[in-house]
């Protein structure tokens, strides 16, 4: 049985959905990664969202939207923190770590996937769905009217998490061959998409193939 459940997701795929469905039903903690960095470098988490997955153009994109609603307010983006890239992926490595040490945690984005990679008690999972689809989720849940608004903040988070997970592995964010399973949410919906996650965890590992025997005409013809 896994102890850590690892997230890795496209925008608008409904993995924050998911990861706190999972964690609810194995009992484990949804473990938010950003604020206990926020919180170990004594600064605000919300002010550590423009930086997260090299992310700020979609955080951005997003207060602006927000902001329409207010005319008489103007948006201002906030003051970034006196905290470089670095420093966040840093601590928030250190915190990754912590809670894999002590199990029973779900993990959803921040990169835990690809820095748990040689964990052997960790279900490494990848959600996506298809652009249109996440476009019209993300319209859903952050309350986008313009659909092209929505698509460029779907688009920014595709390369900034792409970009993200190749400088971790130096390769391809979409390779499932990085990950324990894939789930195109569009297909198995999101409850699906729980009961499966659940139920891989909760299976006991699986028994290691049996090696290939090779096979020469003269066996089959034998047999």
């Amino acid at each position: 049985m896994a102890s850590i459940v690892a997230i890795s997701r496209q925008f608008g795929s409904g993995g924050a959905w998911v990861g706190r469905a999972v964690a609810q039903q194995l009992g484990f903690q949804d473990r938010e990664i950003l604020a206990a960095a926020a919180s170990e470098l004594k600064v605000q988490a919300a002010d550590l969202e423009p930086m997260e997955e090299r992310t700020a153009s979609i955080w951005e994109r997003i207060g602006t939207l927000f902001a329409l609603g207010a005319p008489d307010t103007p948006f201002i983006p906030p003051t970034l923190p006196s905290v470089t890239e670095s420093r966040l992926f840093e601590v928030e490595q250190e915190v990754i770590k912590s809670v894999a040490a002590h199990g029973n945690a779900v993990l959803v984005g921040r990169g835990a996937a690809h820095i748990l990679q040689e964990s052997s008690d960790v279900l490494r999972v990848f959600l996506h769905a298809p652009l249109q689809n996440r476009i019209t989720l993300a319209m859903t849940e952050y309350g986008f009217t313009d659909r092209a608004e929505a698509e460029a903040v779907v688009r920014d988070s595709d390369g900034a998490r792409a970009n993200f997970v190749k400088t971790l592995t130096r390769k391809n964010w979409c390779d499932a061959t990085l990950y324990d399973v894939t789930l195109d949410t569009s297909v198995v919906g999101l409850e699906r998409a729980v009961d499966i996650l659940v139920d891989l965890v909760r299976r006991p590992p699986a028994s290691p193939l049996p090696p290939l025997v090779p096979r020469t005409a003269a066996d089959r013809d034998a047999k």
